[in-house]
């Protein structure tokens, strides 16, 4: 029987499983840890406290089902990516934090995919790297000086390297290419696979996963919901862009919605036209994020990011004719001219938490018991992965090199969002300068380039 989950997204409908909710708290319960959201922050944290202590009793409270949010939308790139890094590698003092950290987020593909195995997870997990492709001068230069600075922190080519006209075509044949970079600690993966097979893995590990079971308030060590409150030593918010639904968290993360299409599958001909071999994710050079992969089953999910409402309102159900969407299917077939005609099957949109720092950050207070971690600004497959591990050390009180690492428990990350409509404002007035940007661009010429270089300035 199909459920109304499966009508979320491509990743949702393609599911084996039916997506029932399991059922939801309707007691009173005492545990050593409960956890708010059972999307991949929740559900990682929970894997790692219990491959630390067994014996511990943790309870998941999800308002829907496992993977409804952020975790099961995505554009499935499990990535070494850390979005605001380089504002901690330019500062002196948190350098060498910071060089700790990007080794650990690059090392943090390769473990979701060995725990991807271990656990039997088919998430269609495949490392072959991440393609950013340069088909302007402008993106040239950037991405050249991305590799630059890559290498000039010690990184080599293993991690980071330049790829010629020739070598990108033959990689992946995106119109126009000239150049590009390729990135190796990047996978492909079916993001709704995996949060619900981490789901699955966390339950048989003895967690008790309720969901359908909103929580109404926090107070002190007490966890409310409609039919059942949890008292808990210990609490961890995982809610990432749903933060704001819950009582105090309205200003500290928002909803920033990344918007995708899915194509039919490729026939062979069209594969071999983009010259497709190896499940590379892929990108270009524009200021607005583009994001795609050819999934398991030859279809091309493609997404740019991102819409934000009013008022921190949450959309997931989206009309296929949104003018978004038209947006994300032109900018797909400038990629690939030779997919003209081709039919898109599915198109959704998912909420990402936003801090205001644009950075992510773990945090736990161990005299209040109190943690939360997110704000991956959409990098957070593989962050999340390793926020969940950062986390079990910090309730567990180890002493790990994850907890040396600048994003944890930062102060200068306490500041909150602006109260609407400021916001709304100031997002949307950046969004139409970066969409400007870009068309400066490619339009050409002395005069465009500096404009766009001019607008850079005001959206650093």
């Amino acid at each position: 029987m199909k459920t109304e989950y499966k009508s979320l997204s491509y990743w949702h409908d393609s599911l084996p499983d039916p997506l029932q909710a399991r059922a939801a708290l309707q007691q009173d319960l005492d545990v050593d840890l409960a956890i708010v959201g059972a999307g991949y922050t929740g559900l990682w944290t929970a894997y790692y406290l219990k491959q630390i202590d067994p014996a511990l009793n943790i309870a998941i409270l999800e308002s829907e089902v496992a993977g409804f949010g952020a975790s099961g939308r995505n554009g499935g790139w499990c990535s070494g990516f850390l979005s605001g890094i380089d504002m901690w590698l330019e500062n002196p003092a948190q350098r060498e934090g910071a060089l700790r950290l990007q080794k650990l987020m690059y090392e943090t593909v390769r473990e979701v995919g060995e725990v991807a195995q271990k656990q039997s997870i088919d998430c269609h997990f495949e490392q072959s790297g991440a393609l950013e492709i340069a088909v302007l001068p402008a993106h040239m230069q950037r991405l050249r000086q991305e590799v630059d600075h890559q290498h000039g922190l010690g990184f080599s080519d293993s991690d980071y390297r330049w790829l010629s006209a020739t070598e990108i075509r033959d990689a992946l044949n995106v119109d126009k290419a000239a150049g590009g970079l390729m990135m190796s600690h990047c996978a492909a993966i079916h993001p709704a696979r995996l949060a619900r097979g981490l789901a699955e893995t966390v339950v048989q590990l003895g967690v008790a996963l309720y969901e359908k079971s909103p929580v109404l308030e926090i107070k002190g060590r007490e966890l409310r919901t409609l039919h059942g409150r949890i008292r808990a030593g210990t609490t961890i918010l995982a809610t990432e862009g749903f933060s704001h639904n819950l009582p105090g968290q309205q200003r500290r993360l928002i909803p920033v919605h990344s918007m995708m299409v899915a194509t039919e599958p490729l026939d062979q001909r069209q594969l071999e036209d983009i010259n497709f071999s190896k499940r590379y994710t892929f990108a270009n050079g524009d200021r607005v994020v583009t994001y795609g992969q050819v999934t398991d089953d030859m279809r091309i999910a493609f997404g740019c990011r991102g819409t934000y409402h009013l008022g921190s309102a949450i959309q997931s159900l989206f009309d296929s004719g949104d003018p978004e969407f038209e947006l994300i299917r032109t900018t797909l077939l400038r990629f690939f001219p030779a997919l003209k005609g081709i039919r898109f099957t599915h198109a959704w949109g998912g909420a990402m938490g936003v801090s205001r720092s644009l950075r992510p950050s773990v945090n736990f207070d161990p005299e209040s018991g109190l943690g939360w971690a997110g704000g991956y600004f959409g990098n957070g497959v593989g962050a999340s992965h390793l926020a969940g591990k950062t986390m079990a050390d910090l309730v567990m009180s180890r002493d790990s090199e994850r907890v040396h690492t600048p994003w944890v428990n930062p102060s200068d990350l306490r500041k909150k969002w602006e109260p609407e409509p400021l916001r709304w404002l100031g997002i949307k007035s950046a969004r139409v300068m970066m969409h400007l940007a870009d068309q400066l661009e490619y339009r050409g010429g002395s005069l465009a380039l500096k404009s766009a270089a001019a607008l850079d300035k005001l959206i650093p």
